[in-house]
């Protein structure tokens, strides 16, 4: 009996939805939808997005597929800074003899005066049409009479003539603004099949699909009509640690994947991971360029006749590519020709590290190819091959059981260390013999460590050493500053960050010594990390190293907290006080733990004689938090704020 209860509830809530859907008409709109002031779910929106409608359907015409987008959509403008609302850009494309075109333009600007409900309607000599750049026109609208408290609404209807190798556009159901209601439908004659890859973290409130029939060149064929709803999504802002806004925002995007027309055509447009495996190893942009490895015989030759060590072989590979090409810092997957980028000592991401795997091959590995997406490009599909996805390339090989990445166009580089940008979660393998999903999840970390030794004299004033240990990822970026800057523009940059500090020595370790941490030593006087209040001193133990503010500042999250890397960050700072005062308060000893050992922040302080030591340690132990843990994420950080803020109190 369960499976036919759950298809009734299933229904029901279908039936449900249907019933809540309300029909909103282009021109009719009540009152005191226009005399709302504020939007009381989220008060700091400078607009709200009333009603945002898109209907798709395809046609044939003039021997032409094509298919029709139709929109409606009304904002309520709350704040000034959302009156550019009024204005509109639409672009329209233009391949060949085909253009997009756009029609049944129509506005309304809704304003309540003296009492009295007034429109305000967009006429023809509002419209405006100008060439943009190469193929693309811009038909430009801005509805009239907009101000604080209108509501705007527009309508307009886009044809699309490029045929099946054009995709519908990406609907998202959110945006910059709170959206109360999204509503999409298209219907699909069933020549096509669309993948249609839902993405985001919000629920939709209806997902439905039913068969239906539409006319293509005069004749009645068979078609399936889906229709989506979202309700009350909230803007979707810029948050701490994401990849890239896209990868969160709810929508939906369409790949074709076949078409099938009786007695006409037939066509898999699909490409699954095994067949994108095969087609990329063919390639000669891919797979036979770096087969042809014949011209990397001299650099393994070279680097052989050095050192048998497995790590010294791979870094000196790595160093060989970059020393022979420079990295432009374009991306891609494909070369233009790995002989004809060592002429030219100049490549994207693609001609570098192919030329790697062409190399670590010469001397004697398995290496291959993987390829990715940076974490601003947005994520792949996991289930579909789309390569559009895939824009860089790392090269991967076994050690030990174990996957190992190298890159070459990134100098500071430890061998399995993958570039900042890479950290994207997943790649997949191009392999003759087993291509698969790989984890991009790194064990290197970002580690920070500190030590500072001062004395405090009475007036407040600090004299002492200052030591800081960049480790992984922190010494990878703080090597490449300080090779770009140099030593004189690094430590005046330092100092930018750090305006109390007084450094009369700076010495720095470790520079290119990939082995060690990258060191920091600085001689230095601080003035105002302790103040002075007649017979008090109230010191600052944590002094420019404490966290101030939390990055999550939002109530909720609904997508994942990513920091790239899990991150250790140590701080110990010994204070001597001055003779004839002792120590009236001081911090208390604190850890806080995150769920699941996901990491840790302990606090301590200690007293020796004359001496007082604090130490803080924060370990983010994952580089992945899921939206669930948001809350604790940010009690733990909390927290840590509070506890750098504390003082101690010495009393003569």
């Amino acid at each position: 009996m369960r499976k036919p209860f759950l298809i009734l509830l299933i229904c029901i809530s279908q039936l449900n939805a249907f019933a809540q859907i309300k029909k909103t008409v282009f021109g009719e709109i009540d009152t005191e939808t226009v005399k709302m002031t504020v939007f009381d779910k989220d008060s700091s929106a400078e607009a709200v997005v009333l009603y945002d409608f898109g209907e798709v359907t395809f046609d044939y015409r003039s021997e032409k597929l094509l298919h029709t987008l139709t929109y409606h959509g009304r904002i309520k403008i709350l704040k000034k800074s959302a009156l550019d609302r009024a204005g509109l850009q639409l672009k329209l494309r233009s391949y060949g003899s085909n253009s997009e075109s756009v029609s049944k333009i129509k506005g309304i600007t809704y304003n309540i005066e003296n009492g009295v409900l007034k429109k305000d309607k967009l006429t023809s000599d509002m419209i405006f049409k100008e060439k943009s750049s190469g193929e693309v026109t811009t038909t430009k609208f801005t509805l009239p009479n907009v101000k604080v408290g209108s509501v705007i609404e527009y309508s307009y209807e886009i044809t699309t003539p490029f045929g099946i190798s054009n995709n519908p556009e990406t609907w998202s159901f959110q945006g910059r603004l709170p959206v109360l209601w999204s509503e999409y439908k298209i219907t699909i004659p069933d020549y096509f099949y669309y993948r249609m890859l839902m993405s985001g973290y919000l629920n939709l409130f209806l997902t439905d699909s039913e068969p239906t029939s539409v006319t293509l060149d005069n004749e009645t064929i068979n078609a399936t009509a889906y229709h989506f709803i979202l309700k009350d999504a909230p803007a979707i802002r810029d948050e701490p640690y994401i990849t890239t806004l896209s990868d969160y925002v709810s929508k939906i995007d369409f790949e074709l994947a076949s078409v099938n027309i009786p007695g006409t055509m037939s066509r898999n447009f699909s490409l699954d991971y095994p067949s994108m495996n095969k087609t990329l190893l063919e390639d000669e942009n891919f797979g036979l360029a770096y087969k042809k490895s014949s011209f990397m015989k001299d650099s393994a030759k070279e680097i052989l006749s050095k050192t048998k060590d497995t790590t010294e072989i791979l870094v000196a590979a790595m160093a060989s590519v970059r020393r022979q090409i420079k990295w432009n810092e374009n991306y891609g997957i494909y070369t233009n020709g790995l002989k004809k980028v060592l002429e030219k000592k100049e490549g994207n991401a693609a001609d570098i590290n192919l030329t790697l795997v062409s190399l670590l091959k010469e001397l004697g590995f398995d290496a291959n190819p993987l390829i990715l997406s940076t974490r601003s490009h947005g994520a792949i599909h996991q289930q579909y091959a789309i390569r559009s996805r895939f824009n860089f390339v790392l090269a991967h090989l076994m050690l030990n059981d174990k996957d190992v990445f190298l890159d070459a166009t990134e100098e500071f580089l430890t061998v399995g260390m993958i570039p900042v940008q890479c950290l994207s979660h997943t790649g997949f393998l191009i392999h003759p013999d087993s291509p698969r999903m790989v984890s991009l999840e790194t064990n290197d970390k970002d580690v920070e460590f500190e030590k500072v030794v001062l004395k405090i004299n009475e007036d407040g004033e600090m004299n002492g050493t200052f030591y800081k240990s960049y480790g992984g990822y922190s010494a990878w970026s703080a090597r490449k500053i300080f090779k770009k800057e140099g030593q004189d523009k690094f430590l005046e940059e330092i100092k930018k960050g750090k305006p109390n500090w007084n450094i009369s020595k700076a010495v720095y370790n470790n520079q290119a010594d990939l082995t060690n941490a990258f060191e920091a030593n600085y001689e230095l006087t601080m003035t105002d990390q302790a103040s002075v209040a007649g017979n008090m001193i109230y010191i600052n133990p944590m002094l420019t190293e404490g966290h101030t503010n939390s990055p999550f500042q939002s109530s909720e999250r609904n997508f994942p907290i990513d920091l790239n890397y899990p991150i250790e960050e140590s701080f110990m700072v010994e204070f001597e006080i001055p003779a004839g005062f002792q120590i009236l308060e001081k911090p208390k000893n604190a850890i806080v733990s995150l769920p699941e050992n996901g990491g840790k922040f302990t606090y301590a302080t200690a007293v020796s004689g004359n001496k007082i030591t604090v130490s803080s340690r924060i370990s983010f132990k994952k580089s992945l938090y899921l939206a669930d843990t948001y809350p604790a994420l940010k009690e733990f950080y909390d927290k840590i704020v509070a506890k750098h803020a504390e003082k101690i109190i010495l009393k003569k």
